[in-house]
C-alpha cells in the first residue's frame, strides 16, 4: 500500500514539474489580396464568358425611367413611399379581397438612393437583392397597433399610401387605415414580406397570424411594376406625402 502511495506521489510531482504554456502576446497583421496577384485561368474564363455576357445583358436591360432622385429616409421618404406602394399594387393583383396596407422593413431596401434616369434590372436587384416572398396576413386591429408601435420605436418603416400615423414617445398615435381611425377589433389584410411575417426584426408576434403565401418574389413585383408603367407610357415619380410623422 505504501509503495503504491509513493508511486502516485512521484507521478503527480512529475506532472506538476512539466512545462506549462500560456499565451503571452498577440500580434496581428493584415494581408491584402489583390485580384491581379493571381493569374487568370484562361480555360475557366472562356467557360463562363457566355454566361457573364448574358447576365450583363439582362442586368443592363433598361426597363423604366425615374423622373427624379428617390432617397431612402425615416420616418417617411419618396423612395420608401414608392417601394411600399408598388408592393400594395402588385400584391392586390394576386388576390380578390381588398388589401388594407403593405409594409416593407426599412433595412430590406438595400440602397440609399434610386437615381434619376434610366432604371435597369440590375438597379432593382441592388434595391432588393434577397429572394423575399410576399405574404398576406390577416391581422386583428390590436395586432396592427402593436405592429405599428414597433415601427415607431425604430423611427418608421416604409408603409403604403393607405396608412398614416404619428410617432409620439416611441409609439404610433392617430393611426388611420384608408383614412379611417384604426379599429382594434377589426381584421385587416396586410401585404408583408415573409422575413417579417416569420418574425424577423423582432416581429415574433406576427408568426401566429393566418397567412397566405403568394409565392411572388418582391423583387419580381418591382420589376413587373416598372415594366408595366413603361408600357403604359408612365415613369417613376416622387411621392412625398408624410405617411408617418414625428
Amino acid at each position: 500500500m505504501y509503495s503504491k502511495f509513493v508511486l502516485i506521489l512521484f507521478v503527480s510531482l512529475c506532472i506538476s514539474c512539466g512545462k506549462q504554456y500560456h499565451l503571452a502576446d498577440i500580434q496581428n497583421r493584415s494581408y491584402r489580396i489583390e485580384k491581379a496577384s493571381y493569374p487568370v485561368d484562361v480555360k475557366v474564363a472562356a467557360m463562363i464568358e457566355p454566361y457573364k455576357l448574358q447576365l450583363d445583358k439582362t442586368m443592363n436591360d433598361v426597363i423604366g425611367y425615374c423622373d427624379e432622385e428617390l432617397t431612402k429616409g425615416k420616418p417617411s421618404s419618396n423612395l420608401t413611399n414608392w417601394f411600399a406602394d408598388v408592393l400594395l399594387d402588385e400584391t392586390q393583383k394576386l388576390v380578390t379581397d381588398r388589401l388594407d396596407f403593405a409594409v416593407q422593413n426599412y433595412g430590406g431596401i438595400r440602397v440609399p438612393v434610386l437615381a434619376k434616369g434610366d432604371v435597369t434590372v440590375g438597379k432593382i436587384y441592388e434595391l432588393m437583392p434577397f429572394d423575399n416572398v410576399m405574404y398576406i396576413l390577416e391581422l386583428k386591429g390590436s395586432t396592427v397597433k402593436h405592429f405599428f408601435d414597433r415601427m415607431a420605436e425604430s423611427g418608421g418603416w416604409p408603409v403604403s399610401r393607405t396608412v398614416s400615423f404619428e410617432i409620439a414617445y416611441g409609439k404610433a398615435k392617430n393611426i388611420r387605415i384608408h383614412g379611417i381611425p384604426i379599429d382594434t377589433n377589426a381584421v385587416y389584410n396586410a401585404a408583408i414580406p415573409d422575413y417579417i411575417a416569420n418574425g424577423g426584426d423582432n416581429m415574433d408576434f406576427l408568426k401566429d397570424a393566418k397567412t397566405n403565401n403568394t409565392g411572388a418574389l418582391i423583387r419580381d413585383m418591382l420589376i413587373n411594376n416598372v415594366k408595366s408603367m413603361t408600357a403604359a407610357g408612365k415613369t417613376i415619380q416622387s411621392i412625398t406625402d408624410k405617411r408617418i410623422k414625428e
